[in-house]
């Protein structure tokens, strides 16, 4: 049975009455007008500024994204333990073979790694004075490595200045214990700047030895020689004044492995 066709209100030429599709006020043509003209197109500049938001949306957009990532790491990753990646090999054979596997901490957290080690080297045919119930009376040279990555800010606007603060602040507080004069202090550290390893890298150098701290994209490493002591004089036994050359290039290697 076919029904009878569905009314089209008057005043609309052709307009199916479906549901969504009813025709737009400006379509419509009435009896006693003539053709509808075209649609008035939207001005240039209001297409050029609604291309512009898309764009900065899609920029920040993808900001946001590169922010939440992190910073690029550079390949490096965390140190398990840092005496196994620090071989110390050019300091090993300038001072002496390595005393065991050295003592090694780390701490991870969300936004940094941190990993320490402490080694202490034998010079060769070198014994440590006793006393007659066999105390040892002196310590041997050793090595310190420091490491820290840091996952979400960058330490390189920081760095020579902690640097500086650091070792300032280690030789105030010398200062206070044994009450030598401040200027003499300062004359006894030097900081200098060193060139091509990593970013940026400083050597400290005083009466107890030298330090090498290194900035690599997100790494800051450090790496400090002590020597010995005799304990009747106090003097030093060992100079590891001259180890400069030997502790770049375990750093180095250092740098590398930890890339690895």
């Amino acid at each position: 049975m076919i029904s009878e066709p569905e009314l089209v209100p008057e005043g609309y030429f052709g307009a199916a009455e479906l549901p969504g599709q009813r025709p737009a006020a400006d379509d419509v043509v009435a009896e006693d007008q003539g053709p509808a003209g075209p649609r008035r197109a939207l001005p240039a500049w209001l297409w050029a500024l609604g291309g512009a938001v898309v764009a900065s949306a899609v920029w920040a957009g993808g900001l946001y994204a590169h922010s939440a990532a992190g910073p690029d790491l550079g390949g490096y990753r965390v140190s398990r333990n840092l005496c196994l990646d620090a071989e110390l090999k050019a300091l090993s054979a300038a001072i002496g073979e390595r005393v065991g596997q050295g003592s090694a901490w780390r701490s991870t957290h969300e936004s940094l790694d941190d990993a320490s080690c402490y080694i202490e080297m034998r010079p060769t045919g070198y014994e440590l004075p006793t006393d007659e119930d066999g105390n040892e009376l002196a310590s041997l040279p050793s090595v310190s490595v420091g490491y820290t990555l840091h996952k979400k800010t960058d330490p390189g606007p920081e760095f020579e200045g902690a640097v500086a603060a650091r070792h300032t602040a280690v030789e105030e507080a010398a200062v206070e214990e044994s009450a030598v004069e401040e200027s003499v202090v300062d004359d006894a550290t030097a900081l200098r700047r060193v060139d091509g390893l990593g970013d940026m890298a400083f050597v400290v150098r005083d009466s107890g030895g030298i330090t090498l701290e290194v900035l690599d994209g997100q790494a800051v490493l450090t790496m400090s020689t002590s020597s010995d002591w005799d304990a009747e004089t106090g003097e030093p036994l060992t100079d590891v004044g001259d180890f400069e050359p030997m502790m770049a290039e375990d750093m180095r290697a250092l740098m590398a492995r930890l890339k690895s």
